[in-house]
């Protein structure tokens, strides 16, 4: 006799209680370690996100420059901050035998602070699925079939090392779980949500160890900017896969066979880097070189709203760099396109 009433399945439910329930629970922190009271720092490294599992280079740097803007909001001007392409720590044994380079001590030179005097941040995570089979069971108890189940969990942790004594000081762990049923409110700029926000928080929990050893080499010169937007097309390496510029949006022929949108791709980025930016001003920004956009600014300050910082000393403008200028030793040269386009030298701060 076959049954072909409608079928329930109590495991199923089950189950996806339990995946709610993981992923809606706070995100229990485990942390082991204390900074030691005599340390002390005037600049913190954000390295570059270590994943345990296959992810595109461009998105290690990403997430953790997602780290570094949590860093700044939640820190302020209590340390210089460097994201994960601008200093590369390296690790004990390499060069300068204590996980310096010269080129990391001859940046933090630069702003007047000792090798001593840094922190660096290692973000990293590890990704675990349990797979598995649950049986399908009709209203009268009968088994009608079987389907595949898996849960994703992600398991993250953040070092905080002082490469002067190669020590790790402090370490934060965190889990979170994947609910596969969450709407998608970001248009898939965000291919890990859980994740990021679990990184973010553990992040934070972090800092929050840290903050009382955070010193700034200097008082800060007044803000240039109290809100921005980072358009990140001069750092993220993406050329295999999305133009570079809004001159070219020609993409890939494997892109162009699968229907791909090229503005759409810079739109997501740019939600990723932004999340709290509208859709309007996405869609501008894509269209744009890349730097840092200024939505507001003080009164008084040399940078406007509608200004995009393009360079800063011939570098990349970053979030950082032009927090950094503000604790420079010497001002810092600007390039910046004004709302008019007109391209413009500034001297920072």
């Amino acid at each position: 006799m076959k049954h072909t009433v409608p079928f329930h399945c109590p495991r199923l439910v089950l189950l996806l209680v339990a995946i709610l329930a993981a992923a809606c629970r706070s995100t229990p922190f485990q942390v082991r370690g204390a900074v030691p009271e005599s340390l002390g720092a005037s600049a913190v490294v954000v390295q570059p996100f270590g994943f345990q599992w296959a992810e595109p280079e461009w998105r290690a740097v990403e997430l953790s420059q997602r780290l570094v803007n949590v860093a700044l909001a939640q820190t302020g001007d209590a340390a210089l901050f460097f994201g994960p392409t601008e200093l590369q720590v390296a690790r004990p044994g390499e060069e300068g035998g204590n996980g310096l380079t010269r080129a990391v001590v001859a940046a933090l030179a630069s702003y007047g602070v000792r090798p001593d005097g840094l922190m660096v941040l290692r973000p990293s995570a590890e990704q675990r699925i349990q797979s598995g089979e649950r049986e399908l069971i009709d209203t009268e108890g009968y088994t009608v079939g079987q389907s595949a189940t898996e849960v994703v969990m992600y398991v993250g942790r953040v070092e905080v090392l002082h490469p002067a004594t190669q020590e790790v000081v402090l370490e934060v762990f965190g889990e979170a779980t994947v609910n596969p049923y969450a709407d998608i409110l970001d248009e898939g700029a965000d291919p890990a949500p859980e994740l990021t926000r679990l990184m973010e928080e553990l992040t934070r929990e972090a800092l929050r160890g840290l903050s009382s050893h955070l010193k700034p080499p200097r008082a800060p010169a007044p803000a240039l900017a109290s809100s921005l937007a980072w358009a990140p097309w001069d750092v993220l390496d993406m050329a295999a896969w999305m133009p570079k510029d809004s001159t070219d949006l020609e993409l890939p022929p494997v892109l162009q066979e699968a229907g791909q949108d090229p503005r759409s791709l810079r739109v997501q980025r740019l939600r990723f880097a932004n999340p709290d930016a509208d859709a309007a001003l996405l869609e501008t920004l894509a269209l744009r070189p890349g730097g840092l956009y200024v939505r507001a600014a003080p009164e008084g300050a040399k940078l406007s709203a509608g200004d995009l910082v393009l360079t800063l000393d011939g570098r990349p403008a970053l979030p950082q760099t032009l927090a950094r200028a503000r604790l420079a030793l010497v001002p810092v040269e600007a390039r910046v396109q004004q709302p008019s386009g007109r391209i413009v030298p500034l001297v920072l701060p």
